[in-house]
């Protein structure tokens, strides 16, 4: 077939994965910087080119860092390879942001904006943690006042409402285990039955990571070690232990490459380096989780795949799955959405192993998916992946498909967002009074001692309140007893059973 000369393409990828030895002290370890440009490199690398790839290279788009801030890090990067030519960019808060960059990219390569564009992110939060223990602080580059950062590809939102944040919803780990323990009382599932299957479900994702030469752990824990609390494997926040929480310290760096076929044709990408993005689609669900009506579903990811439907794609076609993977929740939901069995041994739907195995390299890991995802199509010309990602509390959602084989038409892409805000949202009132417990988490410290839970609950005409307690009798109920759907009450922001 011929192909049109602004099909989108990606040409090359790169993941530099620097595991530390048990003695490693933060002097050993490399900074940001160094991964980035390193897994840049190693795309440039990846794409055979014969031409002067950096040379030609019109953008460099740096994936947002939780622990390294620095006004423009893309500029950084820049000068490292000596493309100072090129315009920076840089991103949000947001795990979809590199499959949703994809997306961007390929519109913008289309109408003939772009012609060739590199996306790049690291963390080095392990160094950084080494660093708090030998009691100082990382002295990794950063740049003077007079760099200006470039604008943010999209606007960075605050994630919480303070009604919210005020009853202990602070991190991502104090959040999803509301949607977990919400599916577990919707299924019907005793608290043992979730935990053994939360344990399956992630010694699927550990076998995968063993043969991921990018991962971080790769010693294949079994179900019962991943979900058992112990004391090297404490609770976090039930239900899940730390070996079933996205693994946030890493020393990890990944890039890719997209181009116009034109352009990759002109540096001399030879034909089988190349993957097209074939479809895509992106929503965010209603902002807050308080006014999700049911905190285990997700509308946007729901609208998302009628869209990709729509597109032609099938679950049946999608012979390589990567699925957003920070918990366990957000993975089985996606795979009711797309009509898989999330405990399957024989179609585990991951390339890497997942955040907590594969590694959980902040808001860059859906780089690593994509890089993942263009090495396994290459060894499997003519199948179709299928990439997600996701940002915030199952907020924002960006899904995209790929194959080595070209698009029969030109790439696909909608954005269903007007689908989801036409959804109803779910009454709140931040009142005391008689509830009904819809759901909840006991978060613990790093002792393994429990510390407080949060409860999500209704009032009588369903509108949802926030409520914490730190009782130990009740922190211990909720752990051991079914408690979702009991009576309760509310007074001063306390809960009482």
């Amino acid at each position: 077939m011929t192909i049109s000369p602004r099909t989108p393409v990606i040409i090359g990828v790169g993941q530099i994965t620097d595991r530390p030895s048990p003695t490693a002290t933060y002097a050993e370890r490399p900074e940001p910087l160094d991964l980035m440009v390193s897994a840049l490199e190693r795309a440039v690398d990846d794409a055979h080119a014969t031409g002067g790839l950096l040379a030609a290279l019109e953008e460099i788009v740096a994936i947002g860092s939780f622990t390294w801030k620095t006004a423009d890090p893309a500029l950084l990067v820049a000068e490292r390879l000596g493309a100072t030519h090129v315009t920076t960019r840089l991103t949000p808060t947001g795990g979809n942001i590199p499959q949703k960059l994809v997306h961007e990219s390929s519109l913008r390569i289309l109408r003939g904006d772009a012609n060739l564009i590199a996306v790049v992110g690291s963390e080095a939060m392990h160094a950084s943690s080494l660093a708090r223990r030998e009691g100082h602080k990382p002295n990794w580059v950063t740049q003077g006042p007079e760099v200006v950062s470039p604008a943010l590809v999209e606007e960075d939102r605050i994630p919480f409402t303070a009604e919210e944040y005020g009853n202990g919803l602070t991190q991502p780990v104090e959040v999803y285990p509301l949607f977990e323990n919400a599916r577990r009382a919707r299924l019907g599932w005793s608290i043992t039955q979730q935990r053994e299957r939360l344990g399956h479900l992630w010694a699927n994702f550990a076998s995968v990571a063993a043969t991921n030469p990018y991962a971080w752990i790769t010693n294949s824990p079994d179900a019962a070690t991943i979900a058992t609390p112990t004391p090297s494997n404490r609770m976090v926040s039930f239900p899940y232990t730390k070996l079933l929480v996205a693994n946030l310290p890493v020393d990890m760096g990944a890039a890719y490459i997209i181009a116009s076929y034109e352009t990759a044709v002109a540096l001399g990408v030879p034909r089988e380096r190349m993957v097209f993005p074939q479809t895509g689609a992106d929503a965010t669900d209603h902002w807050f989780v308080s006014d999700r009506p049911q905190l285990d579903d997700s509308p946007a990811m729901r609208a998302i795949w009628s869209q990709l439907q729509t597109f032609g794609v099938t679950s049946d076609a999608l012979a390589h799955l990567d699925l957003y993977s920070c918990f366990p929740t957000v993975v089985q939901t996606a795979c009711d959405v797309i009509g898989i069995d999330a405990f399957s041994t024989t179609r585990i739907p991951t390339l890497t192993g997942g955040l907590t195995f594969g590694g959980g390299p902040g808001n860059n890991y859906v780089t690593h998916s994509i890089a993942a995802m263009v090495d396994r199509l290459r060894e499997h010309p003519g199948d179709r992946g299928l990439v997600t990602g996701l940002g915030w509390f199952s907020t924002k959602h960006a899904w995209g498909t790929y194959s080595t084989t070209p698009p029969e038409t030109a790439f696909q892409h909608a954005s269903v967002q007007d689908i989801v805000d036409a959804l109803p949202q779910c009454p709140r009132r931040q009142e005391d009074g008689a509830v009904t417990v819809e759901s909840y988490t006991v978060v613990h410290g790093r002792d393994g001692s429990a510390t407080h839970a949060v409860v999500a609950a209704r009032h009588s005409d369903g509108a949802r309140v926030w409520a914490k307690t730190s009782d130990p009798a009740t922190m211990e109920t909720f752990e051991l007893t079914e408690t979702i759907g009991l009576a309760g009450h509310v007074r001063n922001g306390e809960f009482f059973f």
